[in-house]
Order: structure tokens, then C-alpha cells, then sequence
């Protein structure tokens, strides 16, 4: 999706590129700066009832549309990346989660939007509310840690593996 970048963000003008610190970077002539490309961040969630079955979204759009995953999103500007999950988790499937520790963060590529992704992880200990799929979400449901449906996404299952590895 993404699409490489021609102009600067911050006048307009055509960007070239130029070698620095062992790297050819874009480079804009008239504001004499750099324009870094970096990785996009993203939170996510992961939550457990009292059986320790995990919370996963039946996702109704791309990418990963019809399969599972762990309710998550995109940071937004300003939003730090607990509240960002904790937001996704609440548009996603209605409950407030709590008690947040991180997991892991993960890096990853991404084909569909075409640049790479980090991926923050946080386990959230309890939370509060019944569940009820929303926003990109067709469903909401809780998955034994042994019977997980295919995930949309390689980050969600290591997310998911390195949980149980620490938390038995």
C-alpha cells in the first residue's frame, strides 16, 4: 500500500537521495534534512479468562480479513502504546483491560502496507466487561491455549507462544 515517497513532507519539494551513516536515505535539498523512514508502531493485547483461554477477534477487514488475531491496532499521534492497546482492546471487544505488563515487542514486514511494523505486546492480567465484538471485529471469542484457530499474524502467535513460555 504504501508507495515510496517522491516529495518532503515538509515543503513539497522532489527528494533525493543521499548516502549517511552507511545508508542511501531520502534526502531533501531545500529544507537540507533527511526524511527518515521508520518503522509504523502498533499495540496489542493479550488477555486471559480464568480458564486461560486466550482473546482473540475474527477480523472483517485486511489485512488478515477472516482470520483470528489478537485485538490491536495502530498508535496514534500522542497515544502511548498501553493506552493504544487498551483502546483497540475496548473497540474491539468491549471490555476495559487492565494491568498491563509488556510481552515482547516484535519486528515485522509488512507486504499489505508496504514498509515494516513494530509490534508491542502487552499481557493485560484482568479485565472488566462483557465481551462484544465491534469495530474491525466480526467476533469475539476465547481460544484454549491448545485449540487456537489459524492467526493472521506470525507476531501474534509469537506474542502468544513467548506468553505461555513465561507464564506456564
Amino acid at each position: 500500500m504504501n508507495t515510496e515517497k517522491k516529495f518532503c513532507p515538509f515543503c513539497g519539494k522532489p527528494l533525493t537521495t543521499m548516502d549517511n551513516e552507511g545508508r542511501s536515505r531520502l534526502y531533501c535539498s531545500e529544507e537540507e534534512r533527511f526524511v527518515y523512514e521508520n518503522p509504523i508502531p502498533a499495540s496489542t493485547g493479550l488477555i486471559c479468562d480464568e480458564s486461560g483461554r486466550i482473546l482473540l477477534v475474527l477480523r472483517n477487514r485486511e489485512p488478515g480479513k477472516a482470520l483470528w488475531g489478537l485485538p490491536g491496532g495502530f498508535v496514534e499521534s500522542g497515544e502511548n502504546p498501553i493506552d493504544a492497546a487498551r483502546r483497540e482492546i475496548e473497540e474491539e471487544t468491549g471490555i476495559k483491560a487492565c494491568d498491563p505488563t509488556l510481552i515482547d515487542i516484535i519486528f515485522e514486514e509488512s507486504k499489505f502496507y508496504g514498509t515494516s511494523l513494530l509490534i508491542i505486546g502487552y499481557h493485560f492480567a484482568r479485565f472488566e466487561g462483557s465481551i462484544s465484538a465491534g469495530d474491525d471485529a466480526d467476533e469475539a471469542s476465547f481460544f484454549a491455549t491448545g485449540e487456537l484457530p489459524p492467526l493472521a499474524f506470525g507476531s501474534h502467535r509469537c506474542l502468544i507462544e513467548k506468553h505461555m513460555n513465561t507464564n506456564g
